[in-house]
């Protein structure tokens, strides 16, 4: 990122290094150190937790980066889970980017263990959904107002947990009652 510093190794995790820039705090992790690094913790179940990322400054120093590896473009992807920078791999060697502070948040929800998942298509297709569907529910709080929406999620939620919810949802999508008739 910033082409006039030098990279210097220095620990990220205990038993993983990264080479730090001493400019802009971003970090370069080799592919083959962060793989080596996973395979020699324990066994662990995904520790991905739903909790709110740690409120760091983020200075996402923009597309268009190269890999220090091997000089070619990094790919960008959001991680998603309430994290609003991106992250940035290279396609050639599977090196990673991270810009200051990156790591950190990513470790504070369980991420930091799952940067190699992150960019696969199947978790880019998670994020694509749960951004889908945040911008469904901001545009139906703006419609509705955030009293009405919070209303018909609780609704749908009883719906749903309900032993005859297709009948439930049946007569909700069912004709509409026109009232007594007039004549």
């Amino acid at each position: 990122s910033c082409k006039d510093q030098q990279l210097i190794d220095q620990p990220l995790e205990e038993g993983l290094a990264a080479a730090r820039c001493a400019g802009c705090g971003g970090q370069w992790i080799d592919s083959s150190r962060y793989w080596k690094w996973l395979e020699s913790r324990p066994p662990q179940e995904s520790a991905v937790t739903e909790a709110t990322p740690l409120d760091l400054p983020v200075n996402d120093s923009g597309p268009g980066k190269f890999c220090p590896g091997c000089g070619r473009f990094l790919a960008r992807v959001k991680p998603g889970h309430a994290i609003d920078f991106f992250l940035n791999r290279c396609g050639g060697c599977g090196g990673i980017w991270l810009d200051a502070n990156e790591w950190e948040i990513l470790r504070s929800v369980g991420l930091h263990d799952d940067i190699h998942f992150i960019f696969s298509d199947s978790w880019q297709a998670d994020v694509a959904k749960a951004e889908r569907i945040r911008q469904h529910e901001q545009l139906l709080a703006e419609k509705l107002g955030p009293e009405a929406l919070a209303e018909i999620k609780r609704i749908k939620s009883w719906v749903d947990s309900h032993p005859k919810k297709a009948e439930l949802y049946a007569y909700l999508i069912g004709p509409k009652d026109s009232g007594p008739s007039k004549r």
